[in-house]
């Protein structure tokens, strides 16, 4: 279907549930929204009757809201049902709820001129009560009057739109045609402000903690309100989180060099293996009751060491806090045709498959927790890094067991 067509149906589709809209809106709404408002009007006219502290210009009243306004006795009901207006049950009923302090409204249809018309009585003095009315006609009329009115409005609408069907057909090609050629770029664009975004929003929120605790035990030791002991502990904190701030400073400056292009390697052949065993004895202290399966024997590769030993060390802390109730790790050296795959597999409960598209998002965190230990940019600094050796890399989690590996050349040949 051409555009011109899809446009036609589209206005007619809109213009039909816009007056499929408009007569349910006036059937089942209008109406009644009129009648509240009227009923309120009613009620604060009655309110201003009655208020001693007002001076009250009845026929101003009754002009400025079309309504007629009187006071008459109790007895005065029984013209209701004399005229035949009311049954002699709705007066006593009226009659009733008047004597007990209290308001009622009555839809009456009226013999005379006046029609069906919506009533207040609202109790006075003993014996009287204030009586306001005004026709419902005006209502009646008024919603006839905007129905008409609208769908005139709407089947103008439709004319106009048909017209501008055809006379617009080339343009809404031409715009179809460059929208298409924008979507890439403007997809792009929204990418790059969602994560400005959230880089902005993670950083702040990774700042925050530390400083908010620097600023209060600095506060403290300035004004001396801490003991000897105290003070001691102040500044060990205060050195605590400094170190975590400048980890964090320096994570992001390596991303920041990462994704900019300005990480420089140095090529150089070394012993992964004998890496993996270095990097782990200076880690294990910290969880000195894990198991870890180590691989053996001699592997060289061609990378930097340098940043070689930022992914795993990054890798290998992540299977120890990830690791649960076995408390176990894996490391292995897998020797392929041109290439070493390295590996590191840990049992956990925490990572899902629907984590595994956004694990080396930076900041993305597979445990939710924001007191764990980290930032959540360590596998996103590994992604980068690997990148920029031109490595393969990848993550599977099967049966709870999470396993991430990348490979490393044996020869020089992707640098």
């Amino acid at each position: 279907m051409k555009i011109k067509g899809k446009v036609i149906l589209l206005i007619f589709l809109v213009v039909f549930i816009m007056i499929s809209g408009l007569l349910v809106t006036n059937k089942f709404f209008l109406e009644k929204f009129y009648l509240e408002n009227k009923e309120d009007t009613l009620l604060e006219i009655g309110a201003k009757v009655v208020d001693p502290n007002t001076t009250i210009d009845f026929q101003q009243l009754e002009r400025e809201y079309n309504v007629l306004i009187s006071i008459e006795k109790f007895q005065n009901l029984n013209s209701f049902s004399s005229e035949g207006s009311l049954t002699k049950e709705q007066v006593e009923h009226i009659r009733e709820v008047l004597e007990s302090g209290n308001k009622i409204f009555m839809n009456i249809n009226m013999k005379d001129y006046r029609g069906e018309s919506i009533y207040l009585f609202y109790p006075y003095l003993r014996g009287k009560y204030i009586e306001i009315s005004t026709p419902l006609s005006f209502i009646q009329e008024g919603m006839k009057i905007s129905t008409e009115y609208h769908l005139k409005l709407l089947a103008l609408t439709l004319v106009l739109g048909i017209f501008l069907a055809f006379s617009l057909e080339r343009g809404i090609e031409e715009l179809n045609e460059t929208n298409e050629r924008l979507k890439e770029e403007i997809e792009r664009e929204r990418q790059i402000e969602t994560l400005r975004k959230e880089f902005i929003a993670n950083v702040s929120h990774e700042l925050k903690t530390p400083i908010a605790i620097i600023q209060g035990y600095a506060q403290g030791l300035f004004e001396n309100i801490a003991s000897d002991e105290d003070k001691e502990f102040y500044a060990e904190t205060i050195i605590e989180e400094s170190k975590k701030m400048d980890g964090l400073v320096r994570e992001l400056l390596l991303i920041s060099h990462i994704e900019s292009g300005q990480l420089k390697l140095t090529t150089e052949r070394f012993d992964i293996i004998l890496l993996i065993e270095e990097i782990v004895e200076r880690i294990i202290v910290k969880y000195h009751d894990f198991k870890v399966e180590l691989p053996s024997g001699e592997a060289y590769v061609y990378g930097d060491e340098t940043y070689i030993s930022r992914v795993l060390q990054n890798l290998i802390e992540n299977a120890f806090k990830y690791s649960e109730e076995s408390k176990s790790i894996k490391i292995g050296v897998e020797e392929k045709s041109d290439v070493y795959q390295i590996y590191i597999e840990n049992r956990t409960t925490q990572v899902k498959k629907e984590d595994l598209k956004n694990i080396w998002t930076p900041f993305y965190r597979m445990n939710k927790n924001r007191n764990r230990e980290g930032h959540g940019l360590g596998l996103a600094i590994v992604k980068g890094i690997l990148q920029q050796h031109k490595s393969k890399f990848g993550v599977d989690i099967a049966k709870e067991k999470l396993r991430i590996w990348f490979e490393l050349p044996k020869k020089t040949f992707f640098y």
